[in-house]
């Protein structure tokens, strides 16, 4: 016959292997942000919700999931390190030859690759099938640039720390893209976003100001 001793720690096992089947995993499960550094996102989706909009990030590294950004880091990896092209198109990244680190618009196994989506938009729910997307803020330790660099060679800068924040540039609804995201230094970067746009109906929908983290070289 056990003793009271003997099944007291029986019990304190039972309920410690039930614990730890039910623990959450690690990073995005209650241990803190889950940590996105390699694969196909689109950092920034657009969707409605009511008579609103919502932010969230859309991510295809296993099967589709859409994430809260406040509860997901974007990684640069020190793979995404790069030198600047020579030219003075290239000139917002740097000097030539100077370091940067770059998540491509081209994909890259090897990296994240975020883009922009608006495809749960459908054609005719807004004025104009018109997203407007506004960066609010940027802090971090170097620069900050999203571009595009055409068939040609030439970059588009969207949006950049070398001018002032707000800045806002249309997605129409409906659409998927890919830009080049770049960081001057290695570092924790914050960005503030939001989106608005005016519903069919003419009500203008907006959503909150979501924050973005990426974190740029090693974790």
């Amino acid at each position: 016959m056990r003793s009271v001793r003997q099944r007291g720690v029986v019990a304190l096992l039972v309920v410690a292997a039930v614990v730890g089947a039910c623990a959450p995993p690690p990073g995005g499960g209650g241990g803190g942000p889950l940590v996105l550094s390699v694969g196909h996102i689109d950092a920034v989706e657009v969707s409605l919700d009511g008579l609103a909009l919502q932010m969230l990030v859309k991510d295809y590294t296993a099967g589709v999931t859409y994430r809260d950004p406040a509860q997901t880091v974007l990684h640069a990896k020190p793979e995404a390190q790069a030198t600047v092209p020579s030219g003075s198109a290239f000139a917002f990244l740097g000097a030539p030859g100077s370091t940067f680190w770059n998540l491509p618009q081209t994909q890259n196994a090897n990296l994240l690759w975020p883009g922009t989506s608006t495809e749960r938009i459908g054609s005719g729910e807004l004025l104009g099938n018109a997203v407007t997307w506004t960066i609010q803020s940027v802090s971090g330790p170097g620069g900050f640039h999203i571009y595009t660099v055409g068939s040609f060679g030439a970059p588009t800068v969207l949006f950049s720390t070398q001018s002032s924040f707000p800045q806002s540039r249309p997605l129409s609804a409906a659409s998927h893209a890919h830009y080049n995201w770049s960081f001057g230094a290695a570092g924790t970067y914050t960005l503030v976003m939001r989106a608005n746009a005016t519903l069919a109906s003419g009500t203008p929908v907006a959503s909150p100001n979501t924050t973005y983290t990426f974190k740029v070289g090693p974790l």
